[in-house]
């Protein structure tokens, strides 16, 4: 009995010490019953997350701060996860990064966010969105416009895997725009940026569907692009819907990425990311004006065009699609460069192992 006095006191400071060490974790991670109702650097309600979450109510949140030194040629960084019991395949994991291909580091992103399958968000915002993707870079005004082999500071969020045959539904989209704008303004905020980007929904487009129905000479709609019968596709191609930084055309989407993709980066912003490529990979393709390189499966030229420098993209991922490639990368260049205005480009490829 005596004992009893004096133990009860020392259990009770010990519970009251875990108490406050496992309060502070959940503090970080934006968990349990002192969770906040704003998620993601106070960026996100859960009301946000009612079209992705089954349970936005439980939804668990780890972030890290986003970091910016002004001397930093890096530009901002963080990250932020969020997850509940649906699972690793329902978290969304968000990212603030600068996208810059001087090391090679980006092609993964180029593969996932410039996708068919997002929808351009419009109204002079540079981003796109998805069922599974989104991404939008701060404003200029914000950071700056980013120099000519650099790429702009984005926020993307992902969510699942990134390539599915399924078409995209518009509604998930729609959640995905309305949260990437969201962090935006609030990361924007935290870097002492002015003004605010307004709801981009109500002006998109429904979410991307398979062309079907595709005329033989007018291969992922470009007028002219054709291939031998023998040749021709049989899928329906996903093309990019709407005006943006992108066109974008899929075909054969498998769970690990489109067969045959081709692509106009319209955005000079963006371009950066493509010059490595056409300066470096494949054999020199020759013109008057811009520059690239054609091998077994990537064709690249980068031109300049009334917007800014221009990339156009040809890249099969597949073997055995080298003869698909090389008919279809000159035209392809030609046929868009018209569109925008800066042809005829009159390309001279390489010869069939030309040295560099």
């Amino acid at each position: 009995m005596l004992l009893r006095g004096r133990v009860r006191p020392l259990l009770a400071a010990g519970l009251a010490g875990m108490l406050l060490g496992a309060g502070a974790v959940a503090w970080q991670t934006q968990a349990g019953p002192f969770a906040p109702d704003e998620l993601c650097w106070g960026a996100l309600s859960r009301d946000d997350l009612a079209a992705t979450f089954r349970e936005p109510e439980n939804v668990t949140a780890v972030d890290a701060p986003v970091l910016h030194n002004e001397q930093s040629t890096t530009g901002p960084a963080g990250g932020c996860r969020l997850t509940n019991s649906d699972g690793d395949a329902w978290a969304l994991t968000v990212r603030v990064h600068r996208l810059d291909d001087r090391q090679g580091g980006d092609d993964q992103w180029t593969e996932e966010f410039l996708s068919a399958r997002l929808t351009p968000l419009g109204g002079g915002l540079l981003g796109m969105a998805s069922d599974n993707r989104a991404w939008l870079a701060l404003p200029d005004g914000c950071l700056g416009r980013p120099g000519k082999d650099e790429g702009p500071t984005v926020v993307d969020v992902a969510q699942g895997t990134w390539v599915t045959d399924r078409e995209p539904g518009t509604e998930e989209r729609d959640a995905m725009a309305r949260i990437v704008v969201k962090l935006v303004n609030k990361v924007g905020e935290d870097l002492g940026c002015a003004g605010t980007i307004a709801d981009p929904v109500e002006r998109l487009p429904e979410a991307a569907r398979y062309t079907r129905g595709e005329k033989p000479d007018a291969l992922c709609g470009v007028k002219g692009l054709t291939l031998p019968k023998a040749r021709r596709p049989h899928q329906a191609p996903l093309i990019t819907v709407g005006h943006g930084p992108v066109r974008t055309c899929d075909r054969d989407i498998s769970l690990s990425q489109p067969r045959q993709r081709l692509m106009t980066v319209e955005d000079p912003r963006l371009t950066g990311m493509f010059r490595k490529a056409a300066l470096y990979e494949g054999d020199r393709v020759r013109s008057a004006v811009g520059f690239g390189g054609l091998g077994t499966n990537l064709g690249i030229f980068v031109a300049p065009c009334p917007t800014g420098e221009t990339a156009f993209v040809v890249r099969a991922s597949q073997s055995g699609a080298s003869a698909d490639v090389r008919d279809l990368f000159p035209r392809y260049v030609e046929a868009e460069a018209a569109r925008l205005g800066c042809g005829p480009l009159e390309l001279e490829l390489p010869r069939h192992g030309e040295d560099r």
